[in-house]
């Protein structure tokens, strides 16, 4: 059982509602009843509250994420919304494409996905295999959030092999269930309610229409707005995970000593986990103003791997003690943690991209001029 109390001094009183049904619902989504029965959790009042994150700027998405994280991130991440394919239609879409992708999603409530990791090639967008040659796409994707049960969503690939040639397509309901789309579930151990999926297009028609970015100038079509887009949802990945944490922290806080786990240690990380959010809503507020400037969610998003790499070979320490029903949600988190460092971006990537932009001179504080 939550103690809204400790919910409430850090994060107002916004969404308790909405944390208690994601937290109640948790169990259900991580043990695959929806695969298992064919039950579904749908909340109306969070549905709408998701698909209204499509206009909200970085800063604001990232908040909210947090807060709803603070229930349960699985949970959160299985319910319908725009996801990451709502950020690159922001990015990339024209109006007529935005307003097909928000009225479908208002209208069915359904989930989304945005198609990018391949088998071979991760997530590096200027070196996938997906092709689409002669308005045909084929190829590989995988480790895909509600990939399988998605009723549209956004498909990366490449038309050529110059850095110009990565590209983006809408994906309706109709291309999807065409016959040319194999879907299936991957099996996982940590974050289940992301449902990753693995997906093979095999000789898809793409009308030219769905492309995105072709109102664009040639430079801004792919490769930028890949950028621009992960630099926008990588600060809401940090503020999930600082959520989630924040939400073991407050239990540790009242009843750590019960399992002796020192009170003090307790609010060491509760400290860190306030400074880290600050650098995150830094990083959020830059991704609005200066969307090509990726040094801060990059620095948010290695403070968080750093701080899971400080918490968890510590709980672990406690793990015998951690048995009863009461620290089950710490149990989760531990568990969890270990999807954190691949979402939107590794440990290791993040410094190399820090690097490059320090070997540039790029670098420039949010807080000049404060």
């Amino acid at each position: 059982m939550m103690n809204l109390d400790r919910y409430q001094a850090t994060y107002g009183e916004k969404y308790p509602d909405h944390i208690e049904w994601l937290r109640e619902i948790s169990t259900a989504v991580d043990s695959y009843q929806d695969v298992l029965t064919g039950a579904d959790f749908r909340n109306p009042a969070l549905d709408k509250l998701l698909l209204s994150s499509f206009s909200m700027t970085t800063e604001e998405r990232v908040r909210m994420f947090e807060q709803l994280s603070y229930g349960d991130p699985g949970s959160l991440l299985f319910s319908p919304g725009p996801s990451l394919s709502g950020v690159i239609l922001n990015e990339a879409g024209s109006d007529e494409q935005k307003a097909q992708f928000y009225d479908y999603l208002k209208a069915h409530d359904c989930r989304t996905f945005f198609a990018v990791t391949e088998p071979n090639k991760g997530s590096d967008a200027g070196r996938l295999e997906s092709r689409l040659e002669n308005g045909v796409l084929n190829g590989e994707k995988w480790l895909i959030g509600n990939g399988a049960r998605g009723e549209m969503g956004v498909v990366l690939f490449k038309t050529g092999s110059s850095p110009l040639a990565t590209r983006a397509a809408l994906l309706t309901k109709e291309m999807i269930n065409s016959g040319h789309l194999e879907r299936r579930l991957l099996k996982q151990h940590c974050m289940r309610g992301a449902r990753l999926s693995y997906l093979t297009f095999n000789n898809m028609p793409i009308p030219r229409e769905n492309l995105l970015g072709e109102h664009l100038h040639p430079c801004e079509r792919g490769l930028f707005s890949m950028i621009r887009t992960f630099n926008k949802m990588r600060p809401c990945v940090v503020g999930l995970s600082i959520g989630y944490a924040q939400a073991v922290i407050d239990l540790l806080l009242e009843h750590g000593e019960e399992v002796d786990i020192p009170l003090e240690t307790c609010r060491h990380f509760n400290t860190t986990l306030a400074n880290m959010r600050e650098m995150n809503i830094a990083a959020a507020r830059t991704a609005d103003k200066e969307p090509d400037n990726t040094a801060y969610s990059s620095m948010a998003k290695i403070e968080l791997d750093d701080f899971v790499k400080q918490i968890r070979p510590f709980l672990f320490t406690h793990y015998q003690k951690l048995q009863s029903d009461r620290f089950t949600h710490v149990r989760k988190f531990m568990r969890d943690s270990y999807g954190v460092d691949f979402m939107e971006g590794t440990h290791v990537i993040q410094k190399h991209n820090l690097v490059n932009i320090l070997k540039r001179n790029d670098y420039q504080s949010p807080w000049r001029g404060l």
